[in-house]
């Protein structure tokens, strides 16, 4: 049966969806003390010279004012928690006005303790973009070529039950009710439903650890097929030294979606044998092989933290919809949009995904810097093909004076896209100075290039941009 919580189509889903986001945080509002708000409001002009992102020769430039106000508001209370993150991005196109739009970005989550230790109760709703075709223009920096994004809608509220059964034995039970909705009618709204349990025995150093879990997720595509993915394992950690575990799986999966060429999705055992050490917060590590119903597995997780820098590698490997990424976002800032790992086709087929991460973080007296290599590929389980996509991205922010910085991002993407026939490599440099000009402004200049090539000629373009922003924070 469909969930009763549905927005139908003339619904404002903007309106609703920041509606929700605020209600979400007051659901505190029994207290006003406690809230924290930051209202902000940056004041950008932008020069494009393709602000279309037309291939070479076809090229328009123009001159582009940004206004973006925002509103950052906390609540932390004694049982309940709340997080609101607004953004509003309106771009006005000197020359070319039926370009001018209006984006908003929303992320507004709450945690509440419904009974003291047990039982909780979390919500949250997002607004963000999301491509429409990234085998075309994806929008840059400017968010030139805007007829290629949708706003997105998702919510989902979640009870979450966990305690103890016994001295050393704890049970931890979760459900998720979420939705995913777009404007654009190409794009496919979904309703999930997902239930996880775990009973293990709570670890202790040198004794020997088990657990068995439980999770079934279920989405309910519009006018699709449902898809429900199901695994039960048992889980057998043996001491080998006092912070290693020889780590042995066995269980069972049940998959119900339909397979390109028209036969059941496969049901089988699955087993997997490795290693799980750690040392407190500074290192953690497990490494897993064995044997799932699309054949031998592998996964990594590798945490490393420094006092000055940390790393996390992770490589996966499982069935998954592309609606079930959706309900975790970070729509902070306007970056937050563009294309990446996570942003690929938005499509209610089933894949198998194979993801390969790497993040780096360093921070010195006056310097951070991050870079992630990622590496994700898709075989599509619902119909032939495959796509991936791969890159690397390095940022650094250097405080080269009192009050002044020098930022500096670059970035390499190759995709080979489904149903393209195509391999394109998207190039991204920026580099400018931000300036704190009292204690709550500050001022930024960016220079941006943006560098598209492809096996297509009509794909490729290249953009160069000026950024010049003012921020006042409240």
């Amino acid at each position: 049966m469909k969930p009763t919580m549905r927005w139908v189509p003339g619904t404002n889903l903007r309106g609703r969806a920041v509606s929700f986001g605020i209600a979400c945080a007051l659901v505190a509002g029994q207290a006003h003390a406690g809230w924290e708000f930051t209202p902000s409001v940056t004041l950008g002009s932008i020069y494009s010279d393709n602000v279309t992102l037309a291939p070479k020769g076809a090229e328009t430039s123009d001159l582009i004012l940004e206004l973006a106000p925002a509103l950052d508001a906390r609540f932390d209370g004694r049982r309940v928690d709340a997080d609101i993150r607004y953004r509003a991005r309106s771009l006005f196109y000197r020359d070319r006005d039926e370009l001018d739009q209006t984006y908003h970005f929303l992320d507004a989550r709450t945690n509440a303790e419904l009974v003291q230790d047990t039982f909780f109760l979390d919500a949250g709703v997002g607004v963000r973009q999301q491509v429409i075709d990234p085998s075309v223009v994806i929008p840059g920096e400017t968010l030139s070529g805007g007829e290629n994004l949708s706003d997105e809608y998702t919510a989902f509220i979640s009870p979450h039950w966990t305690g103890r059964v016994a001295d050393n034995l704890r049970a931890d039970v979760r459900y998720v009710l979420g939705v995913v909705r777009y404007d654009e009618s190409t794009l496919t709204d979904s309703d999930q439903h997902v239930l996880a349990a775990l009973l293990e025995r709570t670890p202790e150093a040198g004794t020997l650890y088990w657990a068995l879990r439980y999770r079934q997720a279920r989405v309910e595509f519009e006018d699709e097929d449902n898809v429900t993915l199901e695994q039960g394992a048992g889980e057998l950690g043996i001491p080998v030294t006092g912070r290693t575990r020889l780590i042995l799986i066995g269980g069972y999966e049940r998959n119900n979606f339909l397979l390109a060429d028209g036969s059941n999705a496969p049901d089988d055992s699955l087993w997997a044998v490795g290693l799980r050490s750690s040392r407190g917060e500074r290192f953690e590590v497990e490494v897993l092989a064995g044997e799932r119903v699309f054949g031998n597995t592998f996964s990594l997780r590798w945490v490393q933290r420094a006092p000055r820098w940390r790393m996390v590698a992770s490589y996966d490997e499982d069935f998954v919809t592309y609606a079930e990424t959706r309900l975790s976002i970070d729509p902070r800032s306007p970056e937050s949009i563009l294309p990446g790992p996570d942003l690929g086709r938005a499509a209610s087929d089933v894949y198998l995904r194979e993801r390969a991460q790497v993040d780096l973080a360093f921070d010195w007296r006056r310097t951070t810097a991050s870079m992630r290599v990622y590496n994700e590929r898709r075989d599509y389980q619902t119909r032939e093909g495959e796509e991936e996509v791969r890159g690397v991205d390095f940022s650094i922010d250097w405080l080269f004076r009192p009050r002044t910085s020098f930022v500096l991002a670059a970035g390499v993407e190759e995709t080979d896209i489904l149903g393209a026939d195509a391999e394109d490599r998207l190039t991204r440099l920026s580099a400018g100075v931000t300036q704190q000009l009292g204690r709550r402004t500050a001022g930024s200049l960016i220079l941006a290039r943006s560098d598209r090539s492809s096996d297509l000629a009509e794909r490729e373009y290249t953009e160069n941009a000026i950024i010049a922003r003012l921020i006042a924070t409240f």
